[in-house]
């Protein structure tokens, strides 16, 4: 199992990161480079995300279901469920938690952990390191713009 973690400070308050990751717009938001389309299939937890990846014919679909999601505690936690037969990843398992900074800031905590199938650790763990650099970026890009 690799497991792979990044933190980094925001320049927002935690309720406004918070809305960025958990509301549907915001994950849309989020994921631009990664994926090129999300469709959403419920609410709450047990929601499944449907995701077309970037640079992939559009048949192939990624799903992934919200395990968690607590609102008081601003995190939540995503298991891919379909691979989409494109992700090398087992037992994927995606966390993201929130935490206030004072009154202007909050920290992104990230954590990964999944199983490489068929490839060397550090490739998949590279991968997977970049994801969280994209992710980084395109909440700063986001929350860059007016509220």
């Amino acid at each position: 199992m690799i497991t792979v973690e990044k933190a980094t400070r925001v320049a927002a308050t935690a309720d406004r990161l918070w809305h960025l990751l958990s509301s549907r717009e915001g994950q849309c938001r989020l994921e631009r480079g990664i994926v090129a389309s999300i469709e959403f299939e419920g609410d709450g937890v047990g929601m499944v995300r449907h995701m077309r990846l970037e640079g992939h014919p559009p048949e192939i679909v990624v799903r992934e279901r919200l395990d968690h999601c607590d609102p008081v505690a601003r995190e939540m936690r995503l298991s891919i469920v379909d691979t989409g037969d494109i992700v090398p990843f087992a037992c994927h398992s995606g966390h993201a938690r929130v935490i206030p900074a004072g009154p202007a800031a909050s920290i992104l905590y990230l954590r990964t952990s999944f199983v490489p199938v068929d490839m060397e650790d550090e490739a998949a763990r590279a991968i997977a390191e970049r994801n969280h650099d994209m992710l980084i970026a395109n909440v700063r890009a986001a929350l860059a713009e007016p509220a």
